[in-house]
Order: structure tokens, then sequence, then C-alpha cells
């Protein structure tokens, strides 16, 4: 006769866990299965609704293999679109349209991934799309590439060896843990470890990755070796893995594409650039809020008192950042007098603050000019 012993655990309920990641990830991609209708920017943030609107998936769709893996890393906020034509000409036409997510869904994406799409055309797409939301897009080489074709690309300077600080070149492509068969981008892998960052300041890098157990490629990975391949990588500019001491794999690299070896422009780090675009969109929300105000007192003669509490304003939004460990402490807002026209109603600001970077001992500042009125 069995004994049990200790806590005895049933299972009562399917419910299922929520998807707690709200990073606005928006996936361009293929899809004939499901509801998702073409052309149409769609919100999906539950295992259940990625089953309605995307089906199973055709053996070429890219839309639910990718959805599944960022639910894998908890995100519960994505944006999915398809082209009239599950082909690169689809997906190239689709591109452009998740700009109409902002005013269909009220989301803005902040981060862009197309995966199994990374032509010249593509890239450049996508390129023009999040200069324009104010995002950031993760592209990845194809399957197979080598560890030198790869460095190779890099000096062509387009498609996926494109140099923008929007745009992260990511290399290579993963085994999925439970079927070695099935290879994943790293792209989409990063695009997860994003949404779970505690805040849009933090540095990826050597944050774990989940359910991989492999490379496509062959490559030599190491955290102190310069000649390594995932060192050569890092110093192009092009965000890779590693395996840490105890053998799990791990994002290596902080950088966007616009960085080469020795470069040390901040906009090159990932985290450097998210973190100005939301400042931006947070100053921006206080102007919204604010610049009438302060046109109207414009009028009066307290036009100084009037700029100052503005920069004021502008100093209370960057200490609540900082109190959340999305910047560092240490930030400035001046206003430019000189430069402000007080008849005309501008004024103008420069606001600089640090984000945090995987090397510490470098202190680098972010830099924003703000304009109000003219």
């Amino acid at each position: 006769m069995p004994t049990n012993t200790g806590v005895i655990v049933k299972q009562t309920t399917s419910t299922t866990i929520p998807l707690k990641a709200q990073l606005e990830i928006a996936v361009v991609g293929t899809c004939t299965t499901g509801t998702l209708a073409a052309s149409t920017p769609t919100r999906i943030r539950t295992a259940d609704e990625a089953t309605a609107i995307l089906g199973s998936g055709g053996a070429t769709d890219t839309l639910p293999q990718a959805v599944a893996l960022l639910q894998r890393y908890g995100c519960g906020n994505l944006v999915v679109i398809k082209g009239a034509t599950a082909d690169e000409a689809g997906v190239l036409a689709a591109i452009p349209l998740l700009a109409n997510s902002i005013t269909q869904l009220g989301v803005a994406p902040q981060v862009v991934v197309c995966p199994s799409f990374n032509s010249v055309d593509i890239v450049a797409g996508l390129k023009a799309l999040v200069d324009n939301i104010r995002a950031i897009a993760l592209v990845n080489f194809t399957a197979a590439t080598s560890v030198t074709d790869a460095l190779t690309a890099r000096d062509a300077d387009d498609g996926v060896g494109i140099k923008d600080n929007r745009i992260v070149a990511c290399f290579p492509h993963l085994k999925n843990t439970d079927d070695p068969t099935k290879l994943e981008e790293v792209s989409l892998h990063l695009a997860g470890i994003l949404a779970n960052l505690g805040n849009y300041g933090q540095s990826p890098l050597n944050q774990s990755l989940r359910g991989v157990n492999g490379t496509d490629v062959a490559m030599s990975l190491s955290y102190s070796s310069e000649t390594s391949d995932n060192e050569k990588l890092n110093d192009v500019g092009v965000l890779t893995v590693n395996r840490d001491f105890d053998g799990e794999y791990v994002v290596w690299g902080g950088r966007n594409s616009s960085y080469s070896e020795g470069l040390t422009d901040v906009l090159t780090f990932i985290n450097a650039v998210r973190a100005r675009d939301e400042i931006t969109r947070l100053v921006e929300m206080r102007l919204a809020t604010l610049a009438f105000g302060s046109h109207k007192f414009l009028s009066q003669e307290s036009n100084l008192a009037t700029a100052s509490l503005l920069r004021e304003s502008f100093i209370n939004c960057l200490a609540e950042e900082a109190s959340k460990g999305a910047i560092k402490s240490g930030y400035q807002v001046v206003f430019n007098e000189s430069l402000s026209n007080f008849d005309a109603g501008i004024l103008d600001y420069a606001i600089e603050f640090a984000p945090w970077l995987p090397i510490e001992l470098i202190r680098a500042t972010v830099k924003i000019s703000i304009k109000v009125g003219g």
C-alpha cells in the first residue's frame, strides 16, 4: 500500500498563467490560419487570443511561432500584422501600416521584429518605420550564416549590416531545447528579454535566454578572449550570445548596429536610445498639459518665472524616472535664456541624463534639446 508523505499538490484549474511583460512589441510576418485580417494591426495579450487570431500556422508562417516564443517570455502586449500576400512583398507592404496601431489600438510599438525576413528592402522599411514612430527594430542574420560571413556583411552597411542606432543586428539562430531541429532567432529572444528588464534604461547584456541549448552554427564563446567569435561580433555591433559559468546561454552585447569597435557615442547602446525615446515621450506628455498654460503666462510679466516652472516640471519628470531606477541620478535641465524668445513664445531647454551602461566606469550622458513654442 503506497504511503504519501509531505505535501500533495493537485491541479484543479487550467487557468492560463498571466502574461505580465507589457513592453509594446510589434511583429510583422505571415499567417495563413486563424482570423487575422491582412494589413490591420491587431493586438494579442493572451495565449488564447494568439490561438484564435493566428491559429496553428502553416508550414512557412512566421507569426504563430514568433508570438509563441515571445509569450514564453511572458509578453502580453503584442501587436501583429500581416500583408495581403504571404511573402516578402506582403510583409514589406505591411511594415509601414504598423504606424496605424497608435491611432487604431492606442499602442505605440517600442520594439519591432520581422522574423525570417531581412533583405535590404525589409531593413530599409523597418528603419523608415522606427524613425517615424520612435522605436527600435531587431533584425537577424539568416540561419546557417557563418561567423565570418556575418562579420563581412557588417562592412556592406546595408540589410542586416546597416549601421543605425535604431536597428539592432542579431546573430545567430538558436536551437530549441525541446526540439533542436527547430531554430529560433536571437532577435525574438532579445525582444522577450527587453520586455522583462526592470526598466528601459537597463542593458540586456548577460541576460538569460529561455528554452535554448545551442547555436545553429559552430561558435567559440568566451567571457575573456578577444579572439572568440562572440567578442568579434560584439566588437562590430552585432548582438550575439555567450555561455555563462553554469552553461546557460545569455545575451552578449548591448549595442545597436551603429557601433564599431572603440566608438564612445552613448547612443550606440540599445538602452540609451530607448531611454532617450521614453524621456522624450514623457516630456511631450508634460508639454501637452503645461505648454498651454505656459503660453498663457508668457503674455504676462512673469516670463522667466514661467520658464522656471516648466524647467522644474522637467526635473520632476527625471526625478520620478531616477527613483524607478530607469536612469541614473545626476540629471539636469538647463533653460537656455539666450536661445529663447519670450515675445515669440519660444522657450529652449537642454535635458541631460545617464542610462545604466554595462561598464559603469564610464558615465555617458544622453542630451535632448527641447524647444517649446515657435
